[in-house]
């Protein structure tokens, strides 16, 4: 899409939110499925803070809830680390949570990597208010330095119990997305190569010198590909299946998406990351095809949390909220193509889902939070420290 094409887009996706939203409330709905329980929201404001209360009546028949989120006035900034996307997509969210709060939102786009490593040397000071973005591993382990604040907003409590948010309310998950194989046809038809469909395929030294994959020590997306394989082939075979693919790899970039992009612009045959990061430079126009490893594939939950003493922890909490309305969760996957939590939100046409793939059998990417820093040390000291 040209800039032209791009620019009317967002503008009319814009009216889509105002028309959808007013300034004054966003609104959130999910049909539970749950027979035997309803759900009954209520709205708590003190000053300018605005809670959520969820209480729980057993009624013996499903529901459907219906969360509205009010945001009061609080006006202020807001600082995000680790964006999402392109800044020029995020600029009409942007804009419609100012026109709704009267915050101005800033977003310091950086890779998980980085967004760790300027937490923990602000933790005395923080600049930050919310990390926005990156896979779930990354808050598990703020969450455990107390790096965050808990925050059990509209989304945790629309969100079943399990794997898409903390139970205390540390970080909640607002997306999926899955690994897959970006490949560019020109490159590999001067190879005479097809593109991968297997991770075994991978060895083959007909790509030797043809992939690029993000350092699992500067990117979460590569730290998922990691854990994946770990679970996959336990811990010893994933390390003694990276050492053959090593030799086919071209580089280690510092940011997860870099892969996607490099492939699609023909420098390199494949490039490894994440579906959704592929699926935006399609959309670019760019030749790029995907594909999903047979073996299995692991997946990410995008989680958002609130850093510990933020500046602006009012303006934070109504962020967090209004990530979880569904013009927030259509927009996001219309242009980022990444998969709501949300149900019921419509998707966009081409999204892969977790059904259109095969996972890594028993793979829980909040699981493998606890094991990062001992992986990615390992990685480092025996591949990493080799390059």
């Amino acid at each position: 899409m040209n800039r032209t094409l791009f620019l009317l887009a967002a503008f009319l996706l814009l009216a889509l939110f105002l028309a959808s939203c007013s300034p004054q409330t966003i609104e959130v709905t999910r049909v539970v499925e749950v027979p035997g329980e309803a759900v009954e929201v209520t709205r708590v404001v003190e000053g300018e803070a605005e809670t959520v209360e969820v209480t729980r009546i057993v009624e013996g028949t499903p529901v459907q809830e219906v969360v509205e989120v009010t945001p009061t006035p609080i006006g202020g900034e807001l600082v995000l680390y680790a964006c999402l996307f392109d800044p020029d997509k995020l600029e009409v969210l942007f804009q419609t949570f100012e026109e709704q709060t009267g915050v101005s939102v800033t977003c310091l786009d950086m890779s998980s990597g980085e967004a760790l490593e300027r937490i923990r040397a602000e933790k005395d000071n923080p600049q930050g208010d919310i990390l926005f973005g990156t896979t779930n591993l990354s808050h598990v382990n703020l969450a455990a330095e107390a790096l965050t604040t808990p925050y059990q907003g509209v989304g945790w409590n629309l969100l079943p119990d399990g794997p898409l948010k903390d139970p205390d309310g540390y970080w909640t998950g607002f997306y999926y997305g899955v690994i897959g194989f970006a490949c560019s046809p020109e490159r590999l038809a001067e190879l005479g190569a097809p593109c991968p469909t297997s991770w075994q395929a991978l060895l083959d030294p007909v790509y030797a010198g043809e992939i690029v994959i993000a350092s699992p020590a500067a990117s979460g997306t590569s730290y998922t590909v990691l854990s994946g394989l770990a679970q996959l082939y336990g811990e010893d075979g994933a390390f003694e299946y990276w050492q053959q693919l090593d030799a086919n790899i071209a580089q280690y970039t510092e940011s997860g998406s870099a892969p996607a992009r490099m492939a699609a612009a023909g420098e390199f045959a494949i490039g490894i990351a994440f579906t959704h990061d592929i699926q935006v430079q399609q959309d670019n126009g760019l030749p790029v095809e995907i594909s999903f490893p047979e073996e299995g594939t692991p997946y990410e939950i995008g989680g958002i949390s609130i850093i510990a003493g933020a500046r602006n922890e009012a303006a934070a909490r109504a962020w967090v909220d209004y990530v979880f309305s569904r013009p927030f969760q259509r927009y996001h996957n219309d242009v980022a193509h990444r998969i709501p939590v949300i149900e019921g939100v419509e998707l966009a046409e081409g999204t892969v889902t977790l059904d259109d793939v095969t996972l890594v059998e028993g793979y829980d990417p909040t699981e493998w939070a606890a094991q990062r820093d001992a992986l990615v040390a390992r990685w480092q000291e025996e591949i990493g420290s080799q390059r």
